[in-house]
C-alpha cells in the first residue's frame, strides 16, 4: 500500500486529525500513517464515510448527465437562432 492509498484509508478514520506541516496525521502518533496493510487502531467515522461515497457516487453520475443535455441545448439554441434570422428576414 502507498501512501495515497494509506491516507484515504486514513481519511475515513476517527482518529485523524490535521498538521498544517504534514498534511493528514495519526492523532495518536502524530505521524504520517506507516501502516502495511491494516491499521490496528482504524474506528470508522460514519459522517465523513458517507461523505466520501457521496463524492465518489456524484463524480461517477455527473459526466452522464453532462453529456447527454448538452446536445439538447445546442439544438434549442440553432433553432432560435434559424426562428430570429426567419423573423428578421420576414419584416423586409
Amino acid at each position: 500500500m502507498d501512501l495515497t492509498q494509506r491516507l484515504a484509508f486514513c481519511k475515513k478514520c476517527e482518529k485523524r486529525t490535521f498538521d498544517p506541516n504534514k498534511g493528514i496525521v495519526c492523532s495518536l502518533s502524530q505521524r504520517k500513517p506507516d501502516f502495511i496493510s491494516n491499521c490496528t487502531d482504524f474506528i470508522i467515522d460514519p459522517k465523513e464515510a458517507s461523505k466520501i461515497a457521496a463524492k465518489s457516487y456524484a463524480a461517477q453520475s455527473v459526466p452522464q448527465e453532462e453529456s447527454s443535455s448538452n446536445p439538447i441545448w445546442g439544438i434549442i439554441g440553432v433553432i432560435l437562432i434559424v426562428i430570429k434570422l426567419l423573423f428578421y428576414f420576414g419584416r423586409n
